[in-house]
């Protein structure tokens, strides 16, 4: 036993700047401004409980106008790029894995466990809206599909999404049903829930906004518990695109683009249409939602959703690769594939940036800027940050955290 992990101490090494595929790189540090943009709502302001009520945090006409726009092209479809490359990272992880160490398994659950208490700190001290968590914990499920063909996982992913659609379907039907019958019965079931969400609004507003440091602290707790209870809905809206890169990874598409790159045209084309017709569905119940939520709106919204923005992120990851084969669109993209290569350091960067400048420990601006003064602060930290990534490469070869998580998974210093 003690050998056994003596030689995957030995043998098992990161993957190395030479072996890394530039492309899923720019795909990481393009998704990093998408996540940036939907995070910004979130940093400044309680949409965490306002959503769940079905309630805009807008107000104005440019604040619509921005908040529009994210909410149509870009909600909901950049964490889903980051799930596409975690199944996709862990099919080349493990492969590497089982060519140097005996262990490949264990392995990749020690990496997943230092992500996990990443994110643990991450949503406990620094911000709740943590996203590596869930990952975390769902990653765990990941060994259980490696052997399976690539078409089970595709048959694995539809009937996961599929689950979520029916369920909410079914849920959003006894509500109305409900209604039907005792509309003031189904309003009172509903009210100490709605109550709870009103005060975390209220809460939120105070504790970040004017707050002490402990004041924050303990409404962070409180938040971050609320978010680690949507963790089991990650099965079925998070995992089902982990299958999906699983299946791109043990399909070796981005390992041998040229030989794929029909394949990759058709997804391209297909996904926009799709994407973008049901993305014009789910745009219009979100509004239908404010009317009336929990209903049937609530179902036709999370279905064109969970459909759509697959859509969408298969046509942004399809048409980087497909853009990144001609040689001046490399010139202009290769920037951000510095970005990615340290994206977790830029992800854990953008939350301590953003906590600082809207909690009341830093400036002390929550609830105080409009979304689209808040869209403008977003672009010039990734501008910021794009300048800095490439700057931090041409002294290291690894971003800050990552060399910390690699040290850790591989039992050694990564220099």
């Amino acid at each position: 036993m003690q050998e056994n992990i003596d030689t995957m101490k030995v043998k098992a090494e990161p993957i190395q700047v030479q072996e890394r595929i530039e492309v899923l790189d720019v795909i990481r540090g393009f998704a990093l401004f998408g996540i940036l943009l939907v995070n910004m709502a979130w940093y400044s302001s309680p949409v965490l409980y306002y959503e769940l009520l079905g309630k805009s945090v807008q107000t104005g006409i440019w604040d619509t106008i921005s908040s529009s726009f994210v909410n149509f092209l870009v909600q909901g479809k950049f964490y889903l790029i980051f799930s596409f490359l975690f199944g996709m990272g862990f099919a080349i992880f493990f492969e590497r894995a089982k060519s140097k160490t005996s262990k490949p398994i264990l392995l990749f659950y020690r990496r997943l466990i230092i992500l996990l208490l990443i994110g643990l700190a991450h949503l406990f001290f620094i911000w709740y809206g943590d996203i590596l968590v869930t990952y975390a914990v769902l990653g765990f499920l990941l060994p259980l599909f490696f052997n399976r063909k690539p078409k089970t996982l595709i048959k694995w992913a539809i009937w996961l999404i599929s689950i979520l659609i029916i369920v909410t379907t079914i849920m959003m039907g006894f509500i109305e049903l409900g209604r039907m019958f005792d509309e003031n019965a189904v309003n009172q079931n509903l009210q100490p829930f709605f109550t709870q969400l009103e005060n975390g609004i209220t809460n939120s507003y105070q504790a970040y906004g004017q707050g002490t440091f402990s004041e924050i602290m303990t409404q962070r707790k409180s938040d971050a518990l609320f978010s680690l209870n949507q963790i089991f809905g990650g099965i079925f809206a998070i995992f089902p695109i982990f299958l999906i890169g699983l299946y791109a990874g043990k399909k070796g598409i981005f390992h041998n683009i040229e030989a794929n790159i029909s394949f990759i045209k058709k997804t391209m084309i297909w996904s926009l249409i799709i994407g973008i017709t049901l993305s014009v569905v789910k745009f219009y119940f979100k509004h239908m939602m404010q009317a009336e939520f929990y209903s049937f709106n609530t179902a036709i919204h999370t279905a064109a959703g969970a459909i759509g923005d697959l859509g969408l992120c298969l046509f942004f990851i399809t048409s980087i690769v497909i853009l990144y084969q001609n040689k001046k669109w490399i010139l202009k993209l290769k920037p951000l594939a510095n970005m990615g290569r340290m994206a977790l350091s830029n992800y854990l960067l953008q939350s301590i940036i953003c906590t600082t400048i809207f909690y009341n420990y830093g400036f002390g601006l929550y609830g105080k800027l409009g979304y689209t003064l808040g869209f403008t602060i977003a672009l010039a930290i990734l501008i910021i940050q794009l300048f800095l990534s490439n700057y931090w490469f041409k002294h290291f070869r690894f971003g800050p955290v990552e060399w910390l998580w690699k040290s850790l998974t591989y039992g050694k210093l990564k220099l």
